[in-house]
């Protein structure tokens, strides 16, 4: 079993990584040396001479494993970035690797900060697909960001400046058009179906949390009719899934597993239920650090357009995220880990009670 709990302990500070993988839960470990060898091998029909340096796990990543592997030859010195399904069973019943590089590609084609990708589909070298990116030099997001770390010690203005450039880039991508091969628009009904059928199997032969399940009617029961804008979407739009210059400008948007194309509100929804749910948790916001309607506002106003329906959108992002957590419970129960936090110390539960109690 590779958890969070299990590799925290070898995390390194971001500031001194050389290599970094981020190990997802899964129901599997996986040697880190055999995917150091693999990488090699395969960089090597590529650049004969390369030379590719340990591997070492930080605190973060929970579904597909990442790592930043620093390459020697006599070209020079770089870092790729290398993606991989975690080892065994995980958070996801599949993981599209093609989709995720077919869709950065396209929108790194229209001016949006996603990173280039190549999929490689050979079994040979790891096992399985992969994708390698090159490494965007600047400062990642911790999940403590509201703690400590670099954000918190920022000046104001560059602390503000993180969040809403982040929902300019959101917009900006909120505007794309790519081909309905790459990424096929999926109609809002499919999408509850979609997530609806993956909480089932999360819950795997056990019974959910009640409040989940309740979650997971009033998301059915709830859902509005759509306005007729589709958009490209990102999927997991987090500040910690992206990369930030000194200014806080965004230098690139991470972790597209989640993208699709559907209705935007989609993605600004789960920005914003999952900022409010951090800073819930936190307790106290720090200083300069935009709250939802400011987000909302400055989308509305960078996307010239209105939005509809945000509250169950809020709602639905908190019911897909709860849905990942009985997910994460149940690999981590099957390890003999207790997973009473599920029901004792789940802060989706307060964050949907105050989103769907809330009129708009």
């Amino acid at each position: 079993m590779v958890s969070r709990v299990a590799e925290k302990r070898h995390a390194t500070s971001p500031a001194r990584l050389t290599a970094v993988v981020y190990v997802a839960v899964a129901s599997e470990p996986r040697d880190l040396e055999v995917v150091r060898a693999g990488l090699e091998r395969w960089l090597r029909t590529r650049e004969p001479d390369a030379v590719i340096g340990a591997l070492s796990v930080p605190d973060a990543g929970l579904s597909s494993e990442t790592c930043f592997a620093p390459v020697r030859s006599a070209a020079g010195t770089r870092e790729l970035v290398v993606r991989l399904p975690p080892a065994g069973a995980g958070l996801f019943p599949e993981y599209r690797l093609d989709v995720q590089v077919a869709v950065q590609e396209a929108v790194a084609d229209l001016g949006v900060r996603a990173v280039r990708a190549e999929w490689i589909d050979d079994p040979t070298w790891l096992g399985g697909p992969f994708m390698v990116m090159p490494r965007v030099e600047g400062n990642p997001v911790a999940r403590s960001w509201a703690l400590k770390g670099w954000i918190v010690e920022a000046d104001v203005g560059v602390r503000r400046s993180v969040f809403l450039n982040l929902v300019d880039e959101l917009a900006r991508l909120h505007q794309c058009t790519i081909a309905h091969e790459v990424s096929p628009p999926e109609p809002l009904s499919v999408t509850v179906d979609r997530w609806v059928e993956y909480f089932e199997w999360a819950s795997g032969d056990r019974e959910p949390p009640a409040f989940m399940r309740e979650a997971c009617d009033w998301c059915v029961a709830e859902q509005p009719q759509p306005h007729g804008i589709t958009a490209i979407l990102w999927g997991d739009v987090q500040v910690t899934n992206a990369i930030f210059g000194p200014d806080g400008s965004v230098r690139a948007l991470l972790d597209w597993e989640m993208a699709g194309h559907g209705v935007p509100e989609l993605d600004l929804g789960w920005y914003v239920a999952l900022h409010e749910m951090t800073l819930a948790q936190v307790g106290s916001v720090p200083e300069g650090v935009p709250r939802r309607t400011e987000i909302v506002d400055r989308y509305v106003e960078t996307r010239g357009r209105e939005i509809d329906a945000l509250r169950w959108y809020e709602a639905f992002a908190l019911f897909r995220s709860g849905s990942i957590m009985v997910r994460m419970a149940r690999l981590l129960a099957d390890q003999g880990v207790d997973d009473g936090w599920l029901l004792t110390h789940n802060p989706t539960v307060a964050a949907f009670d105050q989103v769907i109690a809330r009129r708009e």
